[in-house]
């Protein structure tokens, strides 16, 4: 029989050896998780070639839970829908990964929303622990219109909720096959069509006459015109030696209200203003539309510009830019947000792709939430937004009506530099209660208003109809 000296000496052995096993257990899982980078990164562990072929790795839904991505027997990843690659990326253990792939890597592979129980089996048994699924804010009506509409031409087309943020739909041509590049992927790095480049996000295009949208709303704010002053002009304006054409309107030179200026895209009218304006009032509302930085978007994002870094404040750049050519540079992600924010009555929303992650059981946690910033006083968005229905209303874009809804929207044709004209669009539907906001290049496609309207027209009719 022990004594209670002794039972208290064998209570406090076994405490310090349970102690000693925890810290020991801890300090496994620091190396293992942490400090052991090295081993983790080598191509040749086990454990992270696995990775590309995790036969348990979550799948990839869209909003209404239809599957577009998933693992095949023998790890293989399968995209159903081939205008997805550039949104779901890819994950390949020679190029890495891209994408949601990338974004949500920790979700699917089951790293994120485990336990310290789910890690310590993982480390010690190697039991893996199954990935949830992401299910994305993608719209299959929306993405089948804007993937029909857009067809083969090189282009994008970008379709987001203005009020939440939620991308309906994303489209970049060419595109490209994730599962099969392990064959194809020096072909696609060295293509000059670069099919791997998310033209949605990440290509840089002058975006025309669809940026006298920030022009005008600049003007606006600062008190410098209304949409009912009357401008004048003699059939071109020449600023510093630079002339600039007024033949946009039916009547030709004359005298206007600035709202018909601003439907018949006028560029001389609009670098006048932009003058007026000058470059820091230009800039900061430029800047609070989203140019001068990569979006808040969890796949990768080119920054928007003004001007090239370094170039000179001119009068004659001032000119250019404010009528959307110069050295202005836009993604049609940002395009789509210039068009959202008018239609949310000023809010810039930030934009969102993974609506939430599902466990195997079913159960769901939310992987973004909606959220906006206040860029533009609500009478200014509205003022804009009647001067954007009025270019729908007076024919400008064709394909874009829609019998018993309003639509909202302003072309764009920007030279590309090589002798050809990016056809550009951007609009909101309806006006009233906007659903929808819209951007969409097809490159060196032509006039915005014959091209790239239709294609609007139809992704704007399939997120009405839902």
């Amino acid at each position: 029989m022990l004594t209670p000296a002794e039972f208290e000496r064998r209570l406090g052995v076994i405490t310090a050896l349970a102690g000693l096993f925890g810290l020991a257990v801890i300090a496994a899982l620091l190396w293992w998780q942490v400090l052991d980078t090295g081993l983790a990164s080598q191509d040749r562990n086990p454990r992270t070639l696995s990775r590309f072929y995790d036969p348990g790795r979550g799948r990839i839904l869209d909003r209404d839970g239809n599957v577009l991505v998933e693992t095949l027997s023998g790890g293989r990843r399968y995209l159903y829908d081939a205008s997805l690659a550039h949104v779901v990326g890819y994950l390949d253990p020679r190029y890495g990964s891209q994408g949601i792939e990338l974004a949500y890597d920790a979700v699917l592979a089951g790293r994120s929303g485990s336990g310290w129980l789910d890690a310590l089996r993982y480390e010690l048994l190697r039991e893996p622990v199954p990935g949830d699924d992401v299910r994305l804010t993608i719209d299959p009506a929306v993405q089948a219109a804007a993937r029909e509409a857009l067809g083969n031409r090189k282009g994008a087309v970008v379709a987001l909720d203005p009020i939440t943020g939620e991308i309906l739909a994303m489209v970049s041509v060419p595109t490209f096959d994730p599962g099969a590049l392990g064959n194809t992927g020096e072909a696609l790095l060295q293509s000059p069509d670069a099919p791997l480049l998310n033209r949605a996000t990440q290509g840089l295009y002058p975006p025309g006459s669809t940026f006298k949208t920030v022009t005008a709303a600049a003007a606006l704010e600062a008190g410098i015109i209304t949409p009912d002053t009357i401008v004048e002009c003699p059939g071109e304006i020449v600023i510093d030696g630079f002339p600039i054409s007024c033949r946009n309107t039916p009547q030709g030179v004359g005298t206007y209200p600035f709202s018909r200026a601003f439907t018949y895209s006028v560029n001389a009218i609009f670098a006048r203003i932009g003058v007026e304006l000058g470059w820091q009032r230009l800039e900061a509302v430029a800047a609070r539309f989203g140019f001068g930085r990569p979006i808040d978007f969890p796949l990768d994002t080119a920054a928007s510009q003004l001007r090239a870094p370094g170039a000179s404040r001119d009068t004659v750049l001032l000119a250019s830019t404010a009528f959307g050519q110069g050295q202005l540079l836009a993604t049609p992600l940002q395009m789509a947000l210039v068009a959202a924010v008018i239609a949310s009555g000023g809010e810039l929303p930030r934009p969102r792709i993974a609506l939430e992650a599902v466990n195997r059981e079913g159960a769901a946690r939310a992987l973004s939430a909606p959220s906006s910033t206040r860029v533009l006083d609500r009478r200014i968005a509205g003022e804009v937004a009647a001067m954007m229905a009025s270019v729908v209303e007076a024919g400008q874009a064709s394909g874009v009506a829609i019998p018993g809804t309003r639509v909202a929207g302003k072309t764009g044709t920007a030279e590309a530099g090589d002798g050809t004209s990016h056809a550009w669009f951007i609009a909101f539907a309806p006006v009233e209660q906007p659903r929808i906001a819209v951007a969409v290049i097809v490159e060196s496609g032509g006039q915005g208003g014959a091209v790239a309207a239709p294609i609007a027209g139809q992704v704007i009719r399939a997120a009405v109809a839902r």
